[in-house]
C-alpha cells in the first residue's frame, strides 16, 4: 500500500492539512499500521537489544536468547526473596560465575572492542530487567552492564543500569548523582562519535543542576570540564562558549556560597543550631528557591519574624483568607530584600495567591489579581508566569505523530504519546530520551503526569487506559471498559482517580487502586475527544465532536452545565485554575473562555487559521495557550481576549500543548513527529 493510498484510506489530504475528526477516526489496520509507524512499535531498545543477542550468539555458533536470568540460576534460585541488600555473597559469586561461563568469549572481545561491550552492556540491561525472581542475579548483571556501558562510552545505557540498580538498593538522590556523575567520567574517556560527544555534552550539563542543588562545587566543575572536552572535540564555538559561561557562574556561586559554608558545617554536627538553621534556611528558601529544605531550616531558625511566617506557611492554610494573609506576609518581606532573596520571596506570595483564586470569593478576586500582577512587574522577565517566548528543544525519536506531552510535577522531565505505539520520558533540559514505555497495541493518544512524578497514565486506540511505573518503564494497572478508542486522559490531584474519554462517547470515571470503574458519565452525541478535572477533583468537563463541551460533578456524574456556542466540533477544553472559567477550542478556529457558573461565553478568541486542536491555562490563570492545525501554537491574554504571540517551528499540525507546573515552560508535539519544549522571556 503506498502512502498515498493510506491517507485516502485515512481520509487525510495530500497537502497534509489536517481533515475533519470523524474522517480520520477509522481506518483500516494497514492503513494505520502504516500511518503510524506501527512496524516499529516495539521500539529501538528492544530491537538493538535483539540485535545484540544475534550478534553475539552468532559468534558462538548458536542461536539461544538468554531470556531470563532467574530460568538459568534455578538452582539457587529458591534464596530469590533475599534483599538487595542482604544478597548472600555466594549468591552474587555463583551468579558471576554463570555470567563468565556463558559470555566468557564476548567479553574477553568486549576488552578490545568497544562496540562488543555496548552491544554486551545493552543485552545485560535488558536481561536484568526482565528478571524478577533472582535478585543475586538481577544486581550481577546490572554491574556487568554499567561496567560495560561506561567503558564503551555508552552514558545512556550505564545512566539506566544505575536507575534500575537505584529501585531495589533504595540509593539516596545523592548517591544516584555521585554514581552517574563517576560512570559519565568514565565513559567521556571512551567516546569517539560526535553524537557521543553530544550525548556526554548533554548529560553532564544535566548532571551540574544535582550538583549544585547540593552545593557540591567540586564535582561542578569536573561536569563543567567534562562538558568543555566534549565540546572542543565538537569543535562547536556555541557549546564551548555556554558552558565556559557557565563556568563563570559557578565560580560566582562558589564564591557567594563561602559565605554560607561555615553555617553548613555547624549544621552539619548540630541540626537545631537556631543561628545556623536561620542562616541555612535563608541560603536555601530565598537565595535558591529550594522550600522543601528551607521552610523547616527556618522555622527551627533564631529569628523570630521569619520563624512565625515559616511556620504558617508548613502549617499549609486550607482557605482563601488565610493563603491571602500568607501571601501578604512574603510580598512584604520582599519588598525588604535584594536579588535572589527579592525575587524567591516574591515567588513565594505569587504562588500563595495563585492558590487563593480557586476558593476566593467574588470581592477578592480583583485584589488577587491586582496583586500578582504587581507581582508580575517586580520581577525580572525570565521568572515571569505564563510569558512564552521561544523554543528551547526540539526532541525527535519517535517514529510517528506525538499526539500528547505532559510535564512532570518539577518540571526536569516529560512524557511523550505518539503513534508509534509508544510512550517516551525526556529530560526537559537536554531534551534526551531517559524511557521508553511499550504494550500499548496501537496508537497512544493521551497521557497525563501522576502528582508524585512516578507515575502516568495513557490512553490509546486499543481501548485501554494503563497506569505506568516510571522506574520500571513497566505498565502497572490496566483500566478496561472503554469499547472504542481512548482520546483523553486526566488524573486526580490526589492520584487516586483517572478520568477518560472516547470514542464511545463515554466519559468514565476509574478507581486507581484497584483498577475499577467508579462510574460513567452519559450524554454526549459523539465522540468524547477531550476531558480535565478542576483542582479540588469535584468537577470535571468534556469536549466532543457533537459541538459541546459539559460540566459534570464528579460524586454523582450529572451534567450540570452544557457549553453550546461553537459552530463546530470541540476539540479541547481546560479548567482556569480557579476552577470558574473553562477554555474551549474547535475546528471552528477559534477558543471560547466560559464562565462555569452561568454557562456563558466570556469571549472568543481568533487567529488560528485551521482546527484548535489542545489549550491550556497558565498556573496563574492569565494566559492561555492553543496549539493549531495550521502548525503553530498562541499565545493569549485571557483578560483582553487579544494574541500575545505567535510561536513557529512546528513543520506540520500541532497536536497538544501545555504548561510546566511553575509557568516558565511550555510542551508542545506535532504531527512532525517531535515534541518541543518552549522557555520564557529573556
Amino acid at each position: 500500500m503506498t502512502a498515498a493510498q493510506c491517507t485516502h484510506k485515512l481520509g487525510i489530504p495530500a497537502a497534509g492539512q489536517l481533515h475533519q475528526p470523524d474522517a480520520y477516526a477509522r481506518g483500516d489496520a494497514e492503513a494505520l499500521a502504516y500511518a503510524s509507524g506501527w512496524c516499529n512499535a516495539r521500539g529501538l531498545t528492544r530491537i538493538l537489544a535483539n540485535a545484540a543477542t544475534d550478534q553475539i550468539t552468532r559468534e558462538k555458533g548458536t542461536r539461544m536468547r538468554w531470556c531470563s536470568l532467574g530460568m538459568l540460576l534455578c538452582g539457587f534460585s529458591l534464596l530469590a526473596t533475599l534483599s538487595w541488600a542482604g544478597q548472600d555473597e555466594k549468591d552474587l559469586a555463583r551468579a558471576e560465575a554463570l555470567i563468565q561461563e556463558l559470555y566468557k568469549d564476548d567479553l574477553a572481545k568486549a576488552e578490545k572492542d568497544p562496540l562488543i561491550r555496548t552491544r554486551l552492556a545493552l543485552l545485560f540491561l535488558q536481561e536484568a530487567m526482565d528478571t524478577s525472581d533472582d535478585p543475586a542475579g538481577r544486581s550481577v548483571l546490572l554491574r556487568r552492564s554499567l561496567e560495560l556501558a561506561s567503558g564503551a562510552g555508552d552514558v545512556a545505557t550505564a545512566f539506566q543500569a544505575i536507575e534500575e540498580m537505584a529501585l531495589e538498593s533504595k540509593y539516596t538522590p545523592a548517591r544516584i548523582y555521585q554514581m552517574k556523575s563517576e560512570a559519565l567520567t568514565t565513559a567521556s574517556t571512551s567516546v569517539t562519535t560526535n553524537d557521543a560527544y553530544q550525548t556526554v555534552y548533554d548529560s553532564a550539563l544535566a548532571l551540574l543542576e544535582d550538583a549544585l542543588a547540593v552545593d557540591d562545587f567540586k564535582a561542578a566543575k569536573q561536569l563543567v570540564q567534562t562538558a568543555d572536552n566534549a565540546g572542543r572535540k565538537l569543535r562547536n564555538v556555541n557549546l564551548v562558549s555556554a558552558v565556559r559561561k557557565r563556568a563563570d557562574d559557578i565560580a560566582k556561586l562558589e564564591k557567594e556560597f563561602a559565605r554560607w559554608a561555615p553555617f553548613a558545617e555547624v549544621l552539619a554536627k548540630n541540626p537545631n543550631d537556631p543561628e545556623a538553621c536561620y542562616q541555612m534556611g535563608q541560603y536555601q528558601a530565598l537565595m535558591k528557591g529550594n522550600w522543601e529544605t528551607g521552610l523547616p531550616l527556618l522555622a527551627r531558625g533564631l529569628n523570630l519574624d521569619m520563624k512565625s511566617l515559616a511556620s504558617a506557611d508548613l502549617a499549609e492554610p486550607k482557605t482563601a483568607q488565610e493563603q491571602i494573609k500568607l501571601a501578604a506576609r512574603w510580598f512584604k518581606l520582599g519588598l525588604d530584600l535584594k536579588g535572589n532573596m527579592q525575587i524567591h520571596a516574591l515567588l513565594r506570595a505569587y504562588s500563595w495567591y495563585q492558590q487563593a483564586l480557586a476558593d476566593a470569593g467574588m470581592d477578592q478576586l480583583a485584589d488577587i489579581e491586582n496583586q500578582m500582577k504587581s507581582i508580575t512587574e517586580r520581577l525580572p522577565a525570565e521568572y515571569r508566569i505564563g510569558e512564552i517566548t521561544a523554543e528551547v528543544k526540539k526532541c525527535d525519536g519517535h517514529f510517528g505523530p506525538v499526539y500528547d506531552g505532559a510535564f512532570a510535577p518539577d518540571g526536569k522531565k516529560f512524557v511523550t504519546a505518539a503513534g508509534d505505539g509508544s510512550l517516551r520520558l525526556w529530560d526537559a533540559r537536554t531534551g534526551k530520551e531517559l524511557k521508553r514505555l511499550e504494550g500499548h497495541s496501537g496508537r497512544v493518544w493521551t497521557v497525563a503526569f501522576a502528582p508524585d512524578g512516578r507515575r502516568v497514565v495513557s490512553g490509546g486506540f486499543d481501548s485501554t487506559v494503563r497506569l505506568w511505573d516510571l522506574t520500571s518503564g513497566r505498565e502497572s494497572r490496566r483500566f478496561t471498559g472503554h469499547n472504542d478508542y481512548v482520546r483523553s486522559v486526566a488524573i486526580s490531584k490526589d492520584g487516586r482517580r483517572i478520568l477518560s474519554g472516547g470514542d464511545d462517547r463515554m466519559v468514565r470515571l476509574w478507581n486507581v487502586d484497584t483498577g475499577m470503574e467508579i462510574r460513567s458519565f452519559a450524554g454526549h452525541g459523539h465522540f468524547v475527544w477531550c476531558v480535565a478535572l478542576s483542582r479540588d477533583g469535584k468537577h470535571a468537563l468534556s469536549a466532543s465532536l457533537d459541538k459541546t463541551a459539559r460540566l459534570w460533578d464528579v460524586e454523582t456524574g450529572q451534567a450540570l452545565k452544557k457549553l453550546e456556542g461553537h459552530k463546530d466540533t470541540v476539540l479541547a477544553v481546560a479548567f482556569a485554575p480557579d476552577g470558574r472559567r473553562a477554555v474551549t477550542g474547535s475546528t471552528d478556529h477559534t477558543l471560547r473562555v466560559w464562565d462555569l457558573a452561568s454557562g456563558e461565553c466570556l469571549k472568543t478568541l481568533t487567529g488560528h487559521k485551521g482546527y484548535v486542536h489542545s489549550v491550556a491555562f497558565s498556573p496563574d490563570g492569565r494566559r492561555v495557550l492553543s496549539a493549531g492545525a495550521d502548525h503553530t501554537v498562541r499565545l493569549w491574554d485571557v483578560l483582553s481576549g487579544k494574541e500575545l504571540r505567535t510561536l513557529e517551528g512546528h513543520r506540520d499540525q500541532v497536536w497538544s500543548v501545555t504548561f510546566s507546573r511553575d509557568g516558565r515552560l511550555a510542551l508542545s508535539t506535532g504531527q512532525d513527529h517531535t515534541a518541543r519544549v518552549w522557555g520564557g522571556a529573556q
